[in-house]
C-alpha cells in the first residue's frame, strides 16, 4: 500500500514536472513569436519612417527625375546622380537603407528597407515626377510628330481641374479626396492616320489650361478607321476599340498619376512646359515586353528566359532631342501616334472658353 501509494506520488511529480516544462516551453515559444512580431514591426516603422525622409527629398527636386534620385543617393564628382548610391543610417535602434532608382527614365521607384533584430522589412514604391502639370494660365497646341500605324485614332484631352472652392465646372466630377474636377475629354484630333501637315497641328481656341491642372492624353484606337475624318462634340468611350492613356490612375485622388503602360512621356530639354507623348496602339503585348521596352530600347528578339529584348538604352535621339522612334509592328514601338503637346502662358489674359 506505501509503495503503491508512492509510485502515485513520484507520478504526480512527474506529470507536475512534465507540465510544467510544457508550459515553459510553451510560453518560450510564444515569447519568441511575440519577438519575432515586435521586431518586424519595428522593422517596418524604421523602413516607412526611412522611405518618407526619402519621398520628401525627391519631392522637394520637383519635375528634376536626375536631381531627385542625387537627393537620396548622393552625387559622384561630377555632379551626376550616383546611381549605385543609398542613403543609410540608425534609426530606434534597428538601421535602413534607401536607394532611389529609374527603370523607364521618367519616373523614381524608392525602395526602403529597414532592419531591426532577426526582422527585415522592405518597401518599393514609386515616387512620380508630377508630368504634364500646367504651372500658370495657358493654352495648349498639339503637333503630331509621327503617326507610322496602320489603326486609325483619335485623341482627346482630358483636364482634372483643382478644386478652387469657387463652385463646379459644367459637367465635371469631384475626385474622392475633392481636389479636382475631372472634366469631360475634348477631342483634339478626330480618328486618322498617316496625318497630312495641315492636320498634324491644332491650337484649340476652346481650351484654357488654369495653373495646378493636370493634363491627361489619351488615344481611342479605331481598327478599321471606320470614324476617321469625324469631329466629335463629346467622348463616346464604345465608339473605339479600346483606349490608351497616358497618364493611369495609381490611386483615386489622383496624385500619383503616372506614365501608362502604352505610352511613354519625355519632357523638352529646353522647356519644362513641353512634352512628346508616344503612343502604342496595339495592346497584344505582355506587360513585360512594354516595360523592357521603355526602360531598355528595342534590343532584338524576345528572351522567354531573361525576359528582355536585350536592347542596351536609349542611346540614339532625334532631331528635337527625343528618343529616337522606330517602327516594327511585331513588338511595342510606340511610334504609332506621337504627339508634342507644348503650354504657352498668356499671363492670365486667355480669354475663356466660349
Amino acid at each position: 500500500m506505501g509503495k503503491g501509494l508512492l509510485i502515485i506520488a513520484i507520478g504526480g511529480m512527474m506529470a507536475s514536472t512534465t507540465l510544467s516544462f510544457q508550459m515553459k516551453q510553451t510560453a518560450l515559444e510564444t515569447t519568441k513569436v511575440q519577438t519575432a512580431y515586435e521586431e518586424e514591426l519595428l522593422a517596418r516603422e524604421i523602413a516607412r519612417s526611412a522611405y518618407s525622409v526619402a519621398y520628401r527629398q525627391a519631392q522637394s527636386a520637383g519635375n528634376d527625375l536626375d536631381l531627385a534620385i542625387a537627393n537620396v543617393n548622393g552625387t559622384l564628382s561630377g555632379g551626376r546622380p550616383n546611381l549605385d548610391g543609398e542613403m543609410i543610417g540608425d534609426y530606434q535602434g534597428g538601421d535602413y537603407a534607401v536607394q532611389a532608382y529609374s527603370q523607364d527614365g521618367q519616373n523614381v521607384k524608392i525602395r526602403s528597407i529597414g532592419h531591426f533584430g532577426n526582422a527585415e522589412h522592405i518597401i518599393n514604391e514609386n515616387y512620380n515626377v508630377k508630368l504634364l502639370t500646367v504651372k500658370e494660365q495657358s493654352r495648349v497646341t498639339i503637333e503630331f510628330l509621327e503617326s507610322m500605324a496602320g489603326y486609325c485614332s483619335a485623341v482627346f484631352l482630358q483636364q482634372y481641374v483643382p478644386n478652387t472652392g469657387q463652385g463646379r465646372p459644367a459637367g465635371s466630377q469631384l475626385t474622392d479626396d475633392e481636389r479636382y474636377w475631372i472634366m469631360p475629354p475634348d477631342m483634339v484630333f478626330e480618328s486618322g492616320h498617316n496625318r497630312a501637315e495641315s492636320d498634324a497641328r491644332t491650337t484649340p481656341h476652346n481650351i484654357v489650361l488654369d495653373p495646378g491642372t493636370r493634363m491627361n492624353f489619351f488615344i481611342g484606337v479605331d481598327k478599321n478607321c471606320s470614324e476617321e475624318g469625324i469631329m466629335e462634340d463629346s467622348f463616346v468611350a464604345d465608339t473605339y476599340d479600346w483606349i490608351h492613356h497616358a497618364l493611369e490612375e495609381d490611386t483615386e485622388n489622383l496624385e500619383d498619376l503616372q506614365e501608362g503602360l502604352y505610352s511613354m512621356i519625355e519632357q523638352s530639354d529646353t522647356d519644362d512646359q513641353k512634352w512628346r507623348i508616344a503612343f502604342e496602339d496595339l495592346r497584344d503585348f505582355s506587360n513585360s515586353k512594354m516595360e523592357d521596352i521603355k526602360a531598355n530600347s528595342y534590343g532584338g528578339n524576345w528572351n522567354d528566359g531573361s525576359q528582355t529584348y536585350g536592347g542596351s538604352g536609349w542611346d540614339e535621339h532625334d532631331a528635337l532631342g527625343y528618343r529616337k522612334l522606330r517602327d516594327f509592328g511585331w513588338k511595342p514601338d510606340f511610334s504609332d501616334q506621337v504627339i508634342e503637346v507644348t503650354l504657352t502662358p498668356c499671363g492670365g489674359l486667355c480669354e475663356p472658353p466660349a
